[in-house]
């Protein structure tokens, strides 16, 4: 079953596929203007599409999305928006039974992620997440950025600046006057 539905949210009602047997599935896509990853980082024009299959715990999420992300060169500090590509397969663990509501034990697996009480899968963490594994560590305006002047400051893509380059090197100069003794 393919379901196309937007959700500003990124969360999805599991409640009907926790009913079935191992090994259902729902499918769905989203669509996010914007997602925070933290404080000064976000992911822009986020698409992607979800598979959910279920588990004997829960559900297994495979998602595929892609994204821009709001950065700044690394070379000249211009803002920057880099292609992001979020592919991630995650089991998401119920925490009550669906029928009976009665709590489930945790899983023994380190930092899992859980399905609310009211059975919603809730996939803004996990695209969180990934999308900072994913972003690029490097970002650049563009390959052949010459940066800031290191003196003034200047962006140096726009042309260069007045400063007088040091070619000077002071840590040799002992040396130096070590050779012009003899």
């Amino acid at each position: 079953m393919h379901i196309n539905k937007h959700n500003p949210d990124l969360r999805f009602n599991v409640a009907q596929l926790l009913r079935e047997e191992i090994g259902g599935r729902r499918n769905y896509t989203f669509s996010e203007a914007a997602l925070p990853l933290d404080e000064t980082t976000v992911l822009r024009d986020l698409v992607g599409s979800v598979r959910f299959t279920r588990t004997a715990s829960g559900v297994l999420a495979d998602v595929q999305a892609h994204s821009k992300v709001d950065t700044q060169c690394i070379r000249c500090l211009t803002a920057v928006q880099p292609p992001v590509q979020i592919v991630f397969r995650d089991e998401f663990h119920s925490v009550v039974e669906v029928t009976t509501g009665y709590a489930l034990p945790k899983p023994d697996e380190d930092d899992p992620y859980f399905i609310s009480e009211s059975h919603l899968v809730d996939l803004g963490g996990a695209i969180r997440e990934y999308g900072l594994i994913e972003m690029p560590m490097r970002p650049l305006c563009r390959e052949d950025c010459k940066g800031l002047c290191p003196n003034c400051g200047a962006d140096l893509n726009e042309g260069p600046c007045d400063c007088v380059e040091d070619t000077s090197d002071n840590r040799f100069d002992a040396l130096k006057k070590l050779l012009d003794t003899k």
